[in-house]
């Protein structure tokens, strides 16, 4: 199997999984890039999250709808600007996401007990440079997912 093919049948393989887990926590991959992007800085518009975490503003409406009703998001006026809206973590939010970033450690993170500290490094640039080409052509490739790269 080439390894662009491998890569992809173990990406898809890993989300599959992180999936299933985030779903226990009432999270979609794009609902815990939110929280994550949003624990990171101060508040956000919902197109500045939308460049953040790699998807059109329309996609996290309902994500971002979803994350309010659960209290962990809240929406604001900006002070400056009241026609910009603005999207902050709150301390529900905040909890939550320390929860899920917990139990990922205990759940996720030892299914990849198989690989030696010593080739860490090494596959962790491997996958951070796999990910900054692919995203080249992209206006803002600085973070994936909310995760800064």
């Amino acid at each position: 199997m080439p390894l662009s093919r491998l890569l992809a049948v173990a990406g898809h393989v890993v989300a599959i999984r992180w999936q299933r887990f985030m779903g226990g926590y009432g999270l979609t991959p794009h609902g815990l890039a939110v929280l994550a992007s949003l624990e990171h800085g101060s508040a956000l518009t919902q197109r500045e999250l939308a460049r953040r975490c790699g998807v059109a503003p329309s996609t996290l409406n309902h994500t971002v709808d979803h994350l309010t009703r659960s209290g962990w998001v809240e929406r604001g006026r900006d002070a400056a600007d009241r026609r910009l809206v603005r999207l902050a973590l709150t301390e529900t939010g905040r909890r939550h996401l320390r929860q899920v970033q917990e139990a990922a450690d205990r759940q996720i993170e030892p299914m990849l007990d198989h690989l030696a500290p010593s080739d860490e490094p090494a596959v962790r640039r491997f996958l951070l440079e796999t990910v900054t080409r692919f995203q080249e052509m992209d206006e803002d490739h600085s973070t994936v997912l909310g995760y800064p790269l």
